[in-house]
């Protein structure tokens, strides 16, 4: 009895350290995906998407708009993202809203990951140095 007792005992106090580390790890992985120097929005009115190109499965950035690009981070990675040939975002009457939407690829419409955040780029510039910034870390 004390055996079978002692085991439970260590089985809870397995699962407990394991929560604590994964949920650290969660902390860290969306802090580096946080950006406090861009403009955070809940939504984009009127999209329609006139291309797209991935960064990392995590993120995609999306033009909207000549010149008005769209960083999107995601609850989950997809895999498969950086050699899709499309993107499919879900939308109602226009309007993607952070922690609604999701996107997936068309090779796998049905893995979606829905949509964690979304901010705003203001030109090519800073685009160029959020992809290098999520490129750098994405790698380590």
């Amino acid at each position: 009895m004390f055996m079978r007792l002692f085991n439970t005992i260590l089985v809870l106090l397995l699962l407990v350290v394991g929560g604590c580390t994964s949920t650290e790890a969660n902390k860290q992985h969306d802090a580096m995906y946080t950006f406090a120097d861009l403009q955070q929005v809940n939504s984009i009115d009127n999209f329609r998407m006139d291309g797209w190109e991935s960064v990392d499965r995590y993120s995609i950035i999306v033009n909207v708009r000549p010149k008005q690009h769209y960083l999107l981070i995601l609850n989950s990675g997809l895999n498969d993202l950086k050699f899709a040939q499309g993107l499919a975002i879900s939308s109602t009457m226009g309007k993607v809203e952070a922690g609604f939407d999701s996107v997936s690829t068309v090779q796998d419409p049905m893995l979606k990951s829905q949509i964690k955040r979304i901010y705003k780029l203001e030109d090519k510039q800073q685009k160029n140095e959020i992809k290098a910034k999520i490129e750098a870390f994405a790698d380590k």
